[in-house]
């Protein structure tokens, strides 16, 4: 098929438009002459806007959100713009994921993974009521860092997923798709789900990333499939979800079918750190690969464990630049239940874990309390501090209070394990070589 190109935006204005679709906070820039810019060259086919309909559509008729300022009643000073002969730190742009119930745990989620330099798309499926939308917008418009900032968004219009199905691989594309569109300069892309939690703080981890080269994709893949991964590879499914049916059932077709011949299969992790050149390319569809893999995917069970494995390990480009890991930790024995081990005493083995998030953390659990004191340094109901915080630092007063230029950076002692992991992966690839196909 050949590339369409996006609908042209019925409000010239591209600023007050989003005003009409984000859950926008108060008009206090970071930069007052920046502005958010539209990718001319965006394109998409018409077979990705059949497979993917909620997906892919124009953004400006789908993704409303929310007005922060609507409730935001504080004033605040905006963040200063300083000159910096250095090259700034990178940006990651966060898609966080949840569904009913789930307000609380992402708002804490957030303020602990909050960096005024990053981005963050917050999204509760329909399953979780407008009320429980309302009562997050609500909350994170009422944190004045977030509003000068203005990286802080929630989607109003909700997607229906189904973790057995491919709408979740819609979901994510989605999410992909308005960060995109909402901003152009951030470097990486990290979907996170309401049970996920940082190990590390920001400041660490966009300190490492800083000297990562930027078309690095960091994805958990396997090409030995396993027997229940080659069922669900070889299964033909028709997600209902994927066409905004709240109530659809999944079907599932009596009649197998063989493994593709036009490219390799590869399993692995839904959640993944991916360049944004990657994710462009995965969206916008330039090439056949990702509108083949896209009519392949869409009828087959769990895709978002994937789709990004397959395309990126099927790519040249890509395969030459893929770490085998997603800088994770799934919380998944006893051992790593059990909230002792995020003592003061022992707080060095979950440094030595060598990961930016641990994932599967139930919503009272004493580690989330752990990780907080031990290792973010975060008061309760505040966001984790950095080096852009010039507030006081004591027992009752929050030190991101005040704040000063935000690509001011202090990375602790938690950035030496991970730090070393990824040096040791980006030395162990093999110049010329696809890693993905020399496991």
């Amino acid at each position: 098929m050949c590339p369409l190109p996006l609908p042209p935006n019925p409000n010239p204005n591209p600023k007050l438009s989003y005003e009409n679709d984000f859950l926008k906070t108060k008009k206090q820039p970071l930069n007052p002459q920046s502005k958010s810019h539209k990718n001319p060259h965006s394109i998409m086919s018409l077979f990705l806007k059949q497979i993917l309909l909620f997906s892919l559509v124009p953004i400006s008729l789908i993704c409303l959100f929310l007005p922060l300022h609507h409730f935001h009643h504080h004033t605040q000073h905006p963040f200063p713009t300083f000159s910096n002969p250095f090259s700034p730190p990178p940006k990651i742009a966060y898609f966080i994921t949840g569904t009913k119930n789930d307000g609380p745990r992402i708002f804490r989620l957030l303020q602990a993974v909050y960096h005024p330099r990053n981005y963050y798309l917050i999204h509760l499926d329909q399953f979780a009521s407008n009320k429980q939308r309302l009562e997050l917008a609500l909350k994170v418009g009422s944190v004045d860092v977030f509003v000068a900032a203005e990286n802080v968004n929630v989607i109003e219009k909700a997607d229906a997923v189904n973790q057995e199905g491919s709408s979740p691989l819609g979901l994510v594309l989605h999410g992909a798709a308005v960060l995109l569109r909402w901003k152009n300069d951030w470097d990486w892309f990290v979907n996170l789900d309401a049970s996920d939690y940082p190990l590390i703080p920001q400041d660490d981890f966009l300190h490492i990333l800083s000297f990562v080269p930027r078309n690095l994709n960091f994805i958990e893949y396997s090409k030995n499939t396993s027997l229940d991964e080659h069922q669900r590879a070889v299964e033909v499914i028709v997600d209902s979800r994927l066409y905004i049916l709240l109530k659809g059932k999944m079907f599932v077709g009596d009649k197998k079918r063989e493994l593709p011949s036009a490219f390799r299969f590869f399993m692995g992790s839904q959640h993944v750190i991916l360049n944004r050149k990657f994710v462009e390319y995965a969206i916008q569809g330039w090439e056949n690969l990702p509108r083949l893999l896209l009519l392949y995917f869409s009828n087959t069970r769990s895709s978002h464990k994937g789709y990004f494995q397959t395309l990126a390990c099927n790519t040249k480009e890509s395969s030459d630049a893929v770490i085998n890991s997603n800088l994770r930790f799934v919380n998944s024995d006893n051992t790593a239940r059990d909230p002792s081990i995020f003592r003061a005493s022992n707080s060095d083995r979950i440094l030595r874990r060598d990961v930016a998030f641990v994932g599967n953390i139930s919503a009272d659990s004493p580690l989330l309390d752990m990780i907080d004191a031990h290792i973010l340094n975060r008061g309760r109901g505040m966001v984790s501090p950095g080096g852009w915080c010039l507030g006081s630092s004591n027992w009752f007063s929050d030190p991101c209070g005040e704040w000063g230029d935000p690509s001011v950076l202090r990375p602790g002692l938690a950035a030496k394990g991970l730090e070393k992991l990824i040096l040791k992966s980006i030395k162990d690839m093999s110049i010329g070589s696809s890693r993905c196909h020399h496991q």
